[in-house]
Order: C-alpha cells, then structure tokens, then sequence
C-alpha cells in the first residue's frame, strides 16, 4: 500500500459533499413544490408508500419516508386529519392497521408525484438522457457497496 501523502481535496472536490448539496437543493425545491399542494416530503413519501401498499407497517413507512418510526405516527396522524388517509384495523388480523388512501389522498398522490417529476426533470435538465440513466445506475451502485 502506498502511503504517498495526498494534497487535501477542497469541498468542492469530494463527492460526498457535491452529493450532499444536490440531495439539499433537491429538497428544497421539491419542498416549496410540495407546500403549494399543502404536503411536506415525508408525506409525500407516506402517500405514495401506502398508494403501493396499504398494508404497509409503520416501520416500513418511516424507512420509506427516512423518519423515525415515532416521528412517522406524527405523520399519519396529520395525514388522518386532513383527510388524506383512513386507518383502520384488518378485519382478520387484529393487530395490522390498514391504511388507506381517500379520494383526496389519491389526489394528493397524483399532485405529489407530478412534483417530484417536475423537480426532478429541472434537476437532470442539463444532462443528456444517457447521463442521466448512467448517473442514476452509478448511485445505485455507490449505495449498495456502502451496504455490504
């Protein structure tokens, strides 16, 4: 192993760092987009979690919301007050809540991801379609050898 001392590398310089204030400016401006539809992220994240699975665990909604599991039943009871969503109890399975969307969640979902698209596009705008696919495959890559 080579032990040549390495000039230290500006901020601007390491990955991390560029990852770290595109994932901030990303959640910016896809925070303003969600407010003017009156949902914040984490929200936006619970609502297309349950649209896929309304089975869903409230474990399983905080990882997909990236909360924790106390802060995600502050969620869906936000959620549940705006009329977004409905829970109750599986009818077999008495400790399984069942979590639904209402129409207006539905809609919510519908809004919420169109956001997202829009954010995202502006995002990706001053790359070519292939870089963007190479990008998006490279991330994937860099999270599952942090994962091993």
């Amino acid at each position: 192993m080579s032990m040549e001392k390495q000039a230290p590398r500006r901020g601007t310089d390491w990955i991390g760092y560029n990852l770290k204030i595109t994932q901030h400016r990303l959640r910016q401006r896809l925070d303003a987009e969600l407010a003017r539809l009156g949902i914040t992220a984490p929200q936006n994240a619970v609502l297309l979690a349950v649209a896929g699975n309304p089975r869903i665990s409230n474990a399983e909604l905080a990882r997909a919301a990236f909360v924790t599991p106390q802060t995600m039943q502050g969620i869906l009871v936000n959620l549940e007050r705006g009329g977004l969503i409905v829970r109750n109890p599986h009818p077999e399975h008495g400790r399984v809540i069942m979590t639904e969307l209402t129409p207006a969640g539905r809609k919510a979902v519908a809004d919420g991801a169109k956001a997202a698209d829009a954010v995202e596009r502006r995002m990706l705008s001053r790359l070519s379609a292939d870089e963007a696919r190479t990008l998006c495959e490279l991330l994937k890559r860099c999270a599952a050898a942090l994962d091993d």
